[in-house]
């Protein structure tokens, strides 16, 4: 009789339960479970013990593990994040620049010492001043800037402010038509009429300090270091005790001429590029930066953003390569 022997490969099986008991043994309960169910691959004709087939592998929480996200990030990641971040400060930095007069807008007046310090050259004319440059214009934000008279010669409408870009000096001297101007004398016009308060004749090198609220739209005058406004309850950081900011983008100036005018006058604007001699009321940026409004946080499809608007009222939002896109 003619006996055959027949090899028969084994059928596929998922993994055997003493392999899964083997590996739940090896876990070790001082630092959680180090294996997962697994399961066979359909895939593969033999049974392969393989990690990535099936569950995956998670190691438990454990009170001794500190968690490091920067070594969960490839060597070479981190330097691109390094990279970026590099470029994001030095963008910032460049941006915190600050205003200087506009010598494209003096009129009867020489500028000097990186313009910011101006000298009137007429004895007569009204019209004489400087002011920012126009983009510089702003309609929020709260911001301190500080004018020191530094040679006074004559004429009744040396003083300091801020006005439209559309106003005048003549227009800003005589009565501050729109704006708010504070005199070498000590007096303060605002909107076309005398406010009737009065901080005292500034002597020479005597600081005019300033206080501009768009938000609210109030300013406040001190003559070194004296009183807001000259009144003991006025307070720029709660918005007390201001005067009225007419309606209208806004940028700093100084005027000069008027009644009993001469030729230089000396007057310097600190518009934040040095410290000041004054203290900056809280919540006021110290200074008056370059570019239009600042950036604000807006709302946008559920996301909370931030948004520049330039000084022409047009939005705009920086994408995630730091692209400026109009809004």
């Amino acid at each position: 009789m003619l006996v055959c022997s027949v090899s028969l490969r084994p059928q596929r099986h998922t993994v055997a339960a003493d392999i899964v008991e083997a590996l739940q043994a090896l876990d070790d309960p001082s630092v959680g479970a180090l294996h997962s169910t697994l399961t066979d691959s359909p895939g593969n004709a033999r049974d392969l013990l393989n990690a990535f087939v099936g569950q995956n592998i998670f190691e438990t929480a454990n009170a001794t593990h500190t968690l490091d996200a920067v070594a969960t990030h490839p060597t070479f990641v981190l330097e691109e994040i390094s990279a970026a971040v590099a470029v994001h400060d030095a963008t910032i930095a460049a941006a915190t620049t600050w205003a200087t007069f506009d010598p494209a807008m003096v009129s009867s007046v020489t500028l000097s010492d990186g313009n910011l310090v101006a000298t009137n050259t007429a004895k007569s004319p009204t019209n004489q001043g400087a002011s920012v440059a126009a983009a510089n214009a702003k309609t929020i934000g709260k911001y301190y800037f500080e004018v020191t008279f530094i040679t006074y010669t004559g004429g009744g409408n040396t003083g300091a402010g801020i006005g439209t870009t559309a106003s005048t000096y003549s227009g800003l001297g005589t009565s501050a038509t729109i704006g708010d101007n504070g005199l070498r004398s000590g007096a303060i016009w605002a909107n076309g009429a005398s406010t009737g308060i009065s901080l005292g004749l500034y002597g020479d090198g005597q600081v005019a300090s300033v206080a501009v609220d768009l938000d609210h739209r109030t300013i406040w005058f001190r003559r070194s270091g004296g009183n807001w406004n000259n009144s003991g309850t006025a307070n720029p950081a709660t918005n007390t005790g201001g005067i009225t900011i007419p309606a209208g983008s806004m940028v700093p100036f100084v005027t000069f001429g008027g009644t009993g005018g001469a030729a230089n006058n000396v007057v310097a604007a600190n518009f934040g590029a040095s410290a000041f001699s004054g203290a900056v009321p809280s919540g006021f940026t110290p200074g008056w930066p370059l570019g239009g409004d600042p950036v604000v946080l807006v709302k946008r499809d559920g996301m909370v953003g931030t948004v520049m608007i330039n000084s022409g009222g047009t939005a705009r939002q920086a994408n995630a390569d730091g692209n400026m896109l109009n809004l």
